[in-house]
């Protein structure tokens, strides 16, 4: 039974397609809805039915006109940029190598109002967790961003970091976002020089070198932090002077004993020195090691011209013993040649030219060994020569690479000290004054000095540097000379 209503269904379908090609089922339809009073037809043909009410529906292109138009969501428009963003900028607030952001990105989408009610479309906002976060500042200047890849903000303030930001998302995702930025940290600002507290302190905004001075105070000899701080100087200082004289009496050795002296003059300011900080025992061991140093070397070239000495003396008995033997080779070699010619005239035997031909060997032969001791002494002799100079040699370069790292042990010493000195100063002098400098990082790998006043503005990871300057009590600041005068001098407090 499957099979037969299959069959007949095929049958009528080849039936009624020449009908509906041809619009006559749709004429068809139209008839005899229209006489069942089910609904009227249009003038395409369309069917109209009734609705509930048993009032006929309004014709097909009646209901399209009456249906307002479909609002068509444009594209949002890319991100602007102002001009002023567009270049770094040299202000506190701006965005420097070491700050963290903080960024919260929020994304616009249209939602489209139901068909036929008149509203417009409206947007619904909601935040990119993906893209929020906090990032910070590479040495590059470029904040690294997700999805977003890099975007350069070094040098501008946070509403241009906005922009850009902005701007990237745009041209990466075609969407059109907001972007809310918020410093997380800034790097912290570094003091050193003459303050009670040097290293890192906090950046705030609108931080200046009066109130940086104020964070970090500055040394003042009615401190009493001050006071602790000068008895330490006053033991760096003894400490950096008894050592300054302890390398240079030990300069002064190296530099003795390279000219052979065996002793240290007397009179020398580097000894006078050694003697008041040091002491007489430590001048006499000096004296003492020196005195060995050249006593050693002396008997190393003593037992070298000892050992060149018998060297010579024995070459010259091997030559005396070569030029024998081979005297008597020579002459054994004649008589060899006299004795064959003799043979041959019938003078003498076999026996006898064979007895003289072995003497010859014999001659020969010794004359060989005495030319073989010759050749070795007189290689040992090189050798030992060689091995008098490669001696002296070494102790030269042992000498002067020691001279050599006591000479930079000395200069930092020497480095070390004048600074204790210029600190102490500032608690000694009259007439103290603080010079400030900044050293401003421009990118990764420079930085920029600036000399800084009382109001100069601080930046994000400045290195500020605070350094005494004492005056000459001559000196008149009233009558400096040039048209324009420098800076004024950071004072420190004022003294009773």
């Amino acid at each position: 039974m499957v099979s037969a209503g299959i069959v007949a269904t095929g049958l009528a379908g080849i039936w009624a397609w020449p009908i509906v090609q041809n619009g006559g089922l749709s004429d068809r339809a139209s008839g005899l809805y229209a006489r069942l009073g089910l609904g009227d037809a249009d003038a395409s043909g369309s069917i109209v039915p009734p609705d509930n009410s048993g009032e006929g529906r309004l014709p097909r292109q009646a209901v399209s006109e009456s249906l307002p138009p479909a609002q068509v969501r444009q594209p949002a428009p890319a991100a602007i940029v102002p001009p002023e963003c567009e270049a770094a900028a040299d202000s506190p607030d701006v965005t420097v190598p070491g700050d963290r952001i903080a960024l919260r990105i929020f994304e616009s989408s249209a939602l489209a109002a139901p068909a036929g009610d008149g509203a417009p479309a409206t947007d619904i906002v909601f935040e990119r967790l993906d893209l929020s976060g906090i990032y910070d500042v590479a040495g590059t200047g470029t904040l690294s961003l997700p999805a977003l890849g890099h975007v350069d903000v070094a040098g501008r303030p946070l509403a241009c970091v906005e922009a850009l930001v902005s701007r990237a998302a745009f041209d990466a995702m075609a969407t059109q976002t907001m972007v809310s930025a918020a410093f997380d940290s800034r790097p912290p600002v570094l003091v050193r020089g003459a303050v009670r507290a040097p290293g890192s302190h906090g950046y705030s905004t609108g931080l200046t070198v009066a109130r940086l001075l104020a964070q970090a105070g500055v040394l003042d000899d009615r401190d009493p932090a001050a006071q602790v701080r000068m008895i330490a100087l006053r033991a760096r200082q003894t400490e950096l002077a008894r050592t300054r004289a302890s390398l240079s009496l030990e300069r002064m050795r190296l530099r003795a004993a390279l000219d052979g002296v065996g002793t240290l003059p007397a009179d020398s300011p580097e000894v006078t020195a050694a003697l008041a900080l040091l002491g007489a025992e430590r001048v006499t061991s000096e004296e003492t090691a020196l005195a060995a140093e050249i006593r050693a070397e002396g008997l190393r070239q003593t037992r070298t011209e000892a050992t060149l000495a018998d060297l010579a003396a024995r070459i010259e008995t091997a030559e005396q013993q070569r030029r024998v033997s081979e005297t008597q080779a020579d002459y054994y070699a004649a008589r060899r040649a006299q004795q064959i010619e003799m043979l041959q005239n019938g003078f003498i035997t076999d026996s006898r030219l064979d007895e003289t031909a072995m003497r010859a060997m014999d001659a020969e032969r010794i004359f060989l060994e005495k030319h073989d001791l010759l050749f070795r002494l007189q290689a040992e002799r090189r050798l030992a020569q060689q091995d008098a100079e490669l001696a002296g040699s070494e102790r030269l370069r042992s000498v002067t690479a020691e001279l050599r790292s006591i000479t930079t042990a000395l200069d930092a010493a020497d480095s070390a000290f004048d600074t204790v000195m210029a600190e102490l100063s500032l608690f000694a002098e009259d007439g103290l004054r603080l010079e400030v400098s900044i050293e401003r990082p421009t990118d990764a790998t420079r930085t920029e000095r600036i000399a800084a006043d009382m109001d100069t503005l601080i930046h994000p990871g400045d290195l500020v540097t605070i350094l005494p300057v004492p005056l000459p009590e001559d000196e008149d600041l009233a009558e400096q000379a040039g048209d324009t005068p420098p800076p004024a001098p950071i004072q420190s407090a004022s003294r009773e």
